[in-house]
């Protein structure tokens, strides 16, 4: 029935792309539960360790300017008229990751189940730092589905070098804290949570890419996944050289064959095209955030995408199903399905070399007979 149901919400989705309505919820909402963070990771766009303060653009600044935001987690009651809201649009994924740290908020294991009585797949992502075991059985006996580590590293050394303001020893205690949650997992002849590693490419790390599979494969992980460093001005120093990348794509034949001999899962081959999207400031194609995966910050702002600080409303006014169905929202929605004509970035957003463009891509190519023609530079998968 829940496949039935998942099956319905994405034709009425897809058909609310062709048409240009909005028909139904979106595929999945990324939730802010906590916008304060404990680290200070060097690619981090928030929280970064190489700028002074919060924020690494005005975006950002702006946001963080308002102190009262540099510590907020969501209110529990905000929080479940949301989850509720939600689910009455259709949408049937929630996920935990932001411009925060999720595991410091208080009720983070409550928060998991009350969205999986509400019929929610469950993904967080987080630094893993506060997972110790009592946490990981209490996201596991919440019904927690996947669980993304944001490790960034295959060593102790290059951990330390990534993020900052933590000790070596951090990244030997995640791993062994993940290597016990497998044999939780085992022994209780469990499914869940997924475990996915996932790693941002720098010269900091760039010599431990095989490491870093080693590590998914001691852990049981279902994924290890590799991103390139998209970086702003004061983190291009971190930017992978020639040398580097030749030092990576060389590593990513072992690691393939790790991962198909152990089971796990990667995405080396969106390696290149990740690359070519962050050097190439081209708007290649419509962009479909709007009918997939909206973003809420911690204080209730509900904004276009993750990349966008352009609020549409604030849940502690409307409810979820208001703001998504709201004129307002529909504008932004005709803005994003032109920008590949019109080469402008949505209002208060980054669009400009978004990860997402490569899914914009392929659900263009699929689409492209109803809508015309993609515009494509370049080759993708």
């Amino acid at each position: 029935m829940h496949t039935l149901k998942s099956l319905f919400h994405t034709t009425k989705m897809v058909s609310g792309m062709i048409s240009g309505r909005v028909l139904t919820g979106p595929q999945s909402v990324q939730l802010s539960l906590v916008d304060s963070c404990n680290y200070r990771c060097i690619m981090c766009w928030e929280h970064s360790s190489e700028f002074e303060g919060w924020g690494a653009d005005e975006l950002a600044r702006r946001y963080h300017a308002d102190k009262s935001n540099k510590s907020t987690s969501m209110n529990f009651d905000i929080y479940r008229d949301f989850v509720t809201s939600l689910s009455r649009t259709g949408t049937r994924k929630l996920s935990f990751a932001g411009i925060g740290e999720p595991l410091l908020h208080r009720h983070v294991a409550e928060a998991v189940a009350f969205a999986k009585s509400k019929g929610m797949t469950m993904w967080v992502t987080t630094n893993g730092s506060r997972l110790d075991r009592e946490l990981m059985a209490a996201l596991v006996k919440a019904g927690l589905d996947d669980l993304c580590v944001s490790i960034n590293a295959g060593s102790s050394a290059d951990y330390a070098l990534v993020h900052k303001n933590q000790e070596p020893a951090r990244f030997d205690e995640i791993i062994q804290n993940l290597s016990w949650l497998n044999e939780y997992k085992k022994k209780n002849a469990l499914d869940h949570p997924r475990i996915t590693l996932s790693n941002v490419i720098s010269r900091m790390n760039s010599e431990r890419v095989i490491d870093m599979m080693e590590s998914g494969i001691r852990v049981g992980a279902a994924k290890v996944s590799y991103r390139p460093l998209g970086a702003f001005p004061l983190t291009e120093k971190f930017m992978l050289d020639e040398a580097g990348l030749r030092t990576v794509r060389n590593s990513f034949s072992q690691v393939r064959e790790l991962g198909e001999r152990h089971g796990i899962q990667t995405d080396i081959e969106d390696f290149d095209n990740l690359l070519a999207l962050r050097r190439n400031s081209a708007l290649m194609s419509p962009c479909f955030a709007g009918w997939l995966f909206p973003f809420v910050l911690a204080n209730g702002d509900v904004t276009f995408c993750c990349l966008s600080r352009e609020v549409v409303g604030n849940l502690g006014d409307s409810s979820f199903e208001s703001i998504w169905y709201s004129a307002r929202r529909k504008r932004l929605n005709d803005l994003a399905t032109r920008i590949h004509r019109t080469q402008e970035a949505l209002p208060n957003s980054r669009c400009h070399g978004c990860e997402q463009m490569l899914a914009n891509q392929r659900i263009y190519r699929r689409l492209w007979p109803v809508w015309g023609r993609p515009r494509f530079d370049q080759r993708t998968p």
